[in-house]
C-alpha cells in the first residue's frame, strides 16, 4: 500500500509539472502557425480543408487545426491556449488512473499505476504536454478510445470508440494506424473469445467521424502531394528503439540536440559545472541495461515456447487487458506504420501514451524498488530540464528554441 501511495504522489507531482511555467513553452514556426490558423478559423467560421504539412510530406487533415480552433474560440493569447493543452493532458493522465482503478484488479492494476507514474514524470512526456501542437492532444483521444473500447459490448461505447478513432487520425495521421490496429486485433480477439461487440454502432461512429475528413480527401485528390515514404522504411526498427528510450527517460536529445552536451554539465554552482545531470543519465543507462537483460530473457522464453509448439488458436484467448492493448499498439505502430513506408519520428509514439510506460512497469514489476528508483531518477531529470529551460530561456542549438516568454521579453 505504501509503495502504491508513492506512485500516486509521483502522478500528482507529474501533473503539477505539466501546469507550471506556461510561458516556457516552445514558440517556433509550427506553434505560431497552428495558433494563427486556429484563430483564422474562428474569425471566418470556415472549417479548414487541411492543416500544416506533416513529417511524411503531405498536409495533415483540417481537424489538426480544427481542434485548436475550438480552443481559440474561448482563448485570446498563446498562454491561454497552451494552458488548455496542459489541462487536457493532466486530465487524460488522471483519467487513466481512474480507469485502472475501476476496471483492473491486483497485479495488473498495480502495473498500470506504476506505468502511469513513469508517464507522469518522464521528461519527453512532460514536454509533449506543454505545446501548441496537434500531437499533444492525442493522449486525450487514446483515453477516450481505450475507455470506450473496454465497454464495447454497449452500443454507446462502441459508437464513441469508432467516432474517436476516426477523429484521432485526423488530428495526427499516426492515429489512423492506431485505430486500424486496435480494430483488427479486436475482431480477431473477440472472435477467439466469443465476445460480441456492437460493430454496427462502431461503424456508425466511424462514419460520422470520417465526415470531417472529406474536405481533406478532396484536397488531396486535386493537389498531388510528395511524400517521404520509401521502400527501405519498410525495414526500419526505430519505433522499438524509441519505445524503450522514451519509457526509460533517455530521450531529451530529441529536444535539445547539440545543447544536450551543455545541459549535462548542469547544475552550475558558482560557475563550476557539477555534471549531476550527466550522473542522472548514467543511472538511467544502468536501468536500461538491466531492462534489456530482462527483455532478452523474456524474448528467449517466448522463442523456446514457440519451438516446442503451441496451439495458435489459443494465442489470443484469455489474454490480459494490458497484453491486449500492447499487442494492438505494436501491431499498429510496429507493423502497419512501417509497412506504409513512412519515416517514423519519435513524436509518433505520443499516440501510444501511456502504454510504453505501462509495458516497462510490467517488465520491472517483480523489482518494485528498481521501478521506484527509475521513476524518481526520471523525475529528477525532468525537473532539471525544466529548470534549465526556465533559467536559460534560449536554447539556440536545440529543437526547443527560444521560449515564448524569452521572445516576449526581447520584443522592443
Amino acid at each position: 500500500m505504501k509503495k502504491e501511495l508513492l506512485f500516486y504522489v509521483l502522478i500528482a507531482i507529474g501533473s503539477s509539472l505539466r501546469l507550471i511555467w506556461p510561458t516556457d513553452m516552445e514558440w517556433k514556426t509550427d506553434e505560431k502557425l497552428v495558433y494563427a490558423e486556429a484563430h483564422q478559423v474562428v474569425r471566418t467560421g470556415v472549417f479548414p480543408e487541411v492543416g500544416i504539412k506533416s513529417g511524411g510530406g503531405i498536409v495533415n487533415p483540417g481537424m489538426s487545426i480544427g481542434m485548436f480552433a475550438a480552443i481559440a474560440a474561448f482563448t485570446d493569447d498563446p498562454i491561454a491556449m497552451v494552458r488548455v493543452v496542459q489541462w487536457v493532458n493532466v486530465l487524460s493522465l488522471l483519467g487513466f488512473v481512474v480507469l485502472a482503478r475501476r476496471k483492473l484488479v491486483g497485479a495488473e492494476r498495480e502495473a498500470w499505476v506504476a506505468g502511469l507514474a513513469l508517464a507522469a514524470v518522464s521528461p519527453l512526456a512532460v514536454l509533449f504536454s506543454r505545446k501548441i501542437w496537434a500531437q499533444d492532444l492525442l493522449p486525450a483521444f487514446v483515453f477516450v478510445i481505450v475507455t470506450a473500447h473496454m465497454h464495447r459490448e454497449k452500443g454507446w461505447a462502441a459508437f464513441i470508440w469508432g467516432l474517436a478513432g476516426a477523429l484521432m487520425g485526423q488530428v495526427h495521421m499516426s492515429g489512423f494506424f492506431y485505430a486500424f490496429g486496435l480494430f483488427l486485433l479486436t475482431v480477431v480477439h473477440d472472435r477467439a473469445n466469443g465476445i460480441r461487440f456492437q460493430w454496427i454502432a462502431w461503424l456508425l461512429g466511424s462514419a460520422l467521424g470520417a465526415l470531417t475528413m472529406l474536405p481533406w480527401v478532396a484536397f488531396l485528390a486535386t493537389n498531388p502531394q510528395t511524400t517521404t515514404s520509401n521502400f527501405w522504411n519498410l525495414f526500419q526498427l526505430n519505433l522499438y528503439f524509441y519505445w524503450l528510450i522514451d519509457a526509460l527517460g533517455l530521450d531529451l536529445y530529441y529536444s535539445l540536440r547539440d545543447d544536450f552536451w551543455t545541459f549535462i554539465r548542469y547544475p552550475i554552482v558558482g560557475g563550476t559545472p557539477t555534471y549531476l545531470v550527466a550522473l542522472l543519465h548514467i543511472l538511467l543507462v544502468g536501468f536500461a541495461l538491466f531492462v534489456l537483460k530482462v527483455l532478452f530473457e523474456r524474448i528467449r522464453g517466448i522463442v523456446q515456447r514457440l519451438r516446442q509448439g503451441i496451439d495458435r488458436s489459443k494465442l489470443l484467448r484469455n489474454v490480459s487487458v494490458t497484453r491486449f492493448y500492447l499487442l494492438a499498439i505494436l501491431l499498429a505502430l510496429g507493423v502497419f506504420l512501417p509497412l506504409s513506408g513512412a519515416t517514423i519520428y519519435q513524436h509518433y509514439l505520443i499516440c501510444a501514451f501511456p502504454f510504453p510506460f505501462i509495458f516497462l512497469a510490467k517488465l520491472l514489476q517483480p523489482r518494485s524498488r528498481m521501478l521506484m528508483g527509475l521513476a524518481i531518477t526520471q523525475l529528477a531529470l525532468t525537473v532539471s530540464f525544466m529548470l534549465y529551460i526556465h533559467f536559460v530561456g534560449a536554447t539556440v542549438e536545440s529543437d526547443y528554441g527560444v521560449t515564448y516568454g524569452a521572445q516576449q521579453i526581447a520584443k522592443p
